[in-house]
């Protein structure tokens, strides 16, 4: 009881993410199907009751810890982008750098994304919050390509079929790394990603080029 006054006392903010960081514990343990509000109380040490104040349910709690880890990828990713300077390349190179770096290469993160994953297409809530997520990622990647079409003189060009492409490699590269760790280095992770985009300016974006009259 003692324990749940203090988190009553705690502002909400702080509330929330107690209760986020109570939800990624239990996700890595039990998955999404083996964590339930009662698991999550018990890893909190507070009551059901005081979950329900703040959220409608599980899926609603896990939707809330899918969009702070996915806050905390963008944001390294964006501080990235942010210091690369202004050249696209440079950008991009980057995103690959950081992408592949200790931080987002961190098992546990692999087995929290696996958890969140499998529960998209069975919560409409978490759903929501991947196509969120995603979407802000993508629209990084798409920005960052159309900075290098823009350089390149390269006129008509889908970028953003060019980013979900670039996305896929990443995302494969990344949870093939998290699966087994011996397959490549983070190094070679980002010398494949380095080659997509080697290919791309050796010709590749005339695949992503718009037919006439296709905005």
């Amino acid at each position: 009881m003692a324990h749940e006054i203090r988190f009553a006392r705690l502002e909400p903010e702080l509330r929330k993410a107690h209760l986020v960081e109570a939800t990624l514990k239990c996700l890595k343990l039990h998955g999404f199907q083996g964590s339930s509000i009662r698991k999550i109380c018990a890893e909190a040490g507070v009551s059901v009751g005081l979950i329900n104040h703040h959220y409608g349910g599980k899926d609603e709690l896990v939707a809330e810890a899918y969009l702070t880890v996915t806050g905390r990828v963008m944001g390294l990713l964006q501080g990235a982008l942010a210091e690369a300077g202004p050249a696209a390349r440079d950008q991009l190179s980057a995103f690959f750098q950081a992408s592949f770096s200790a931080e987002l290469l961190d098992p546990q993160l692999l087995e929290t994304w696996l958890a969140f994953w499998g529960a998209v297409k069975t919560a409409e809530a978490i759903n929501l919050a991947h196509e969120h997520s995603y979407g802000e990622y993508r629209r990084m990647l798409t920005q960052t390509l159309e900075l290098l079409a823009a350089e390149q003189g390269w006129a008509a060009v889908d970028m953003n079929l060019a980013a979900i492409g670039l996305s896929a490699l990443l995302d494969g590269l990344w949870l093939e790394s998290g699966l087994n760790p011996s397959t490549f280095s983070p190094a070679q992770g980002v010398q494949i990603c380095e080659a997509w985009v080697d290919g791309l300016q050796a010709g590749g974006y005339r695949r992503f080029m718009r037919e006439p009259g296709v905005c």
